[in-house]
């Protein structure tokens, strides 16, 4: 997964260098490609939303590949939501309010989609399992994309909702 993402072999701890954190989710009665998935987040564990990458996902979106700490872009998942993030300690009792109201449906959209998702990855998987792979990798690349999109939108928002002391 470290190659997949790009990423080192450092622990996550919290420190300001701390830029992703995974929790894994193993399902023994599944196959491996679909039954391991990693929760992902980027930046901030509270207020990152988890997005799910299968461990058959062959490829992750560009967003979740493009960080770097020196040079803000639009483009890195990671930048968007740090931007947030970092909004967050201006006014944050009222600004967590409108980052839940679009995070926690996202989240719960994910979850409440995992089973019928993880069935048509089976199903396809049973006869032809680089199509089940090609779909676990199209659903996680998705979601990063979406997860870019929302951040993106929500740091706009919040500046302009926040914007001198609103």
């Amino acid at each position: 997964m470290r190659e997949l993402l790009d990423i080192n072999n450092r622990r996550n701890v919290a420190r300001p260098q701390v830029y992703y954190g995974m929790i894994a989710q193993l399902r023994d009665w599944l196959p491996d490609p679909i039954g391991g998935i990693y929760w992902v987040f980027l930046d901030n564990a509270y207020t990152s939303p988890y997005v799910p990458i299968y461990a058959g996902t062959k490829e992750i979106h560009e967003s979740y590949k493009n960080f770097d700490p020196t040079v803000y872009n639009r483009k890195s998942a990671c930048w968007a939501i740090d931007f947030v993030d970092n909004l967050l300690y201006l006014k944050w009792q009222d600004m967590i309010r409108d980052v839940r109201k679009v995070r926690d449906p996202f989240e719960e959209k994910l979850f409440s989609e995992r089973d019928s998702i993880d069935q048509e990855a089976l199903k396809l998987f049973e006869s032809r399992e680089d199509e089940a792979l090609d779909f676990l990798t199209a659903y996680s690349r998705e979601k990063m994309k979406r997860i870019l999109q929302m951040y993106n939108d929500l740091h706009d928002q919040l500046i302009v909702k926040y914007s001198n002391s609103r």
